[in-house]
């Protein structure tokens, strides 16, 4: 097994919140589990790092990151701008085959939205309405904050607390999008990203 593919194995448990935030990842232990030496985790963990999934502290050890409120907060202003941003310049560059993707993108995510397959299917969504802006920097800088999100969210087992009020958002989102609503639509988004942020700040372990 490549380092790369146990990185990859990694991330997927980051995210999906088999480690917490802040909790360390130990070479013996992965490597017995992948059945590999400690070099190849090693090298894993520098791509993690790189990914900006963990941080490499003294003596060769990794921690899944684990950010202030602060950190927290900035990350989520970050998401509206870039999000919004993307989203005006999908709305401008959209054809009928993104619509049609974005429709399908979004069945998909009222499916899922009550299970634990939510939060992926919430990005696929998401990434059908920015796709069309042609910005695959920008798409990866996104996606990046996202999955810092869902670091947390997973992490301290945040749930969905309002699903109905954004699957409603959904629908909204993709009726602005077809009526070429620049601003209604960048509302909208902004709204949708802020309400999220008090869901985990609200459950954020006290300091």
């Amino acid at each position: 097994m490549s380092s790369e593919q146990i990185a990859d194995a990694l991330e997927r448990e980051i995210i999906c919140g088999y480690y917490r935030p802040g909790e360390e990842l130990k070479q013996g232990e992965i490597a017995d589990r992948f059945s590999v030496s400690r070099i190849p985790v090693r090298d894993a963990f520098q791509v993690l790092a790189a990914r900006g999934l963990i941080d490499l502290v003294p003596n060769r050890r990794a921690r899944v990151i684990n950010l202030s409120v602060d950190e927290i907060d900035e990350v989520y202003d970050l998401r509206i701008l870039l999000e919004c941003d993307c989203l005006v310049r999908s709305i401008r560059n959209q054809t009928e085959a993104d619509t049609s993707a974005i429709e399908r993108a979004l069945a998909h995510s009222n499916i899922d939205a009550r299970t634990d397959r939510w939060a992926d299917s919430d990005w696929m969504f998401h990434a059908s309405l920015y796709r069309p802006a042609g910005r695959p920097r920008q798409m990866a800088m996104i996606e990046n904050l996202r999955s810092t999100c869902r670091i947390h969210i997973a992490g301290y087992g945040i749930l969905p607390s309002r699903t109905d009020g954004w699957l409603d958002d959904h629908a909204a989102l993709v009726e602005a999008f077809k009526e070429r609503a620049e601003n209604r639509a960048a509302e909208i988004l902004e709204r949708h990203i802020v309400d999220a942020r008090k869901t985990v700040l609200a459950t954020f372990p006290p300091v």
